[in-house]
């Protein structure tokens, strides 16, 4: 069965709402401004940037999650790079940075992190569309690039029990 690579669809702010929880913490950005057929997740960060919310539709139930992902700058002291973990995009010093997602049904006791795009931006960089470029180049299509991220993303989720 070969995988098709599928856009996400335009959602209305109020599709997004219902994608979260009552009690989260929900800032909108301007959807008029997201180019939907670039994205296989929909992602931003709060202005403040302190927070990271991402909408996804459940390999599961096909029903569309919401989560709210706390960011983390990471300031090393030495020169380093940094490989998201769900895009697998390799970034200078201060591109990627930690999420850290509470475990639902853990009253915060539990929480699963992982160091991320620290714009979460990977399916435009999947694409290419951003810059700068990777430092570790893929010979990969973009379909099986699409099916990695959405792996990496389903699999985090579903830990956290969001999926």
């Amino acid at each position: 069965m070969a995988f098709e690579a599928i856009a996400v669809e335009a959602l209305s702010g109020e599709a997004v709402k219902a994608a979260f929880g009552p009690n989260d913490e929900l800032w909108l950005p301007e959807f008029e401004d997201i180019e939907w057929n670039h994205r296989d997740f929909l992602s931003w960060i709060h202005p403040s940037g302190h927070l990271g919310y991402i909408v996804t539709r459940s390999p599961n139930d096909g029903n569309l999650h919401g989560v709210v992902l706390r960011r983390h700058e990471r300031r090393p002291r030495a020169a380093r790079l940094d490989m998201c973990s769900i895009c697998h995009h390799v970034h200078a010093m201060g591109g990627a940075a930690m999420f850290t997602l509470t475990e639902k049904g853990s009253g915060g006791r539990r929480t699963l992190s992982n160091v991320v795009c620290g714009d979460l931006g990977c399916s435009l960089r999947i694409r290419e569309l951003v810059t700068p470029k990777s430092y570790m180049q893929e010979n990969l299509y973009l379909e099986a690039k699409i099916w990695r991220i959405l792996q990496h993303l389903h699999r985090w989720l579903a830990r956290a029990k969001y999926l």
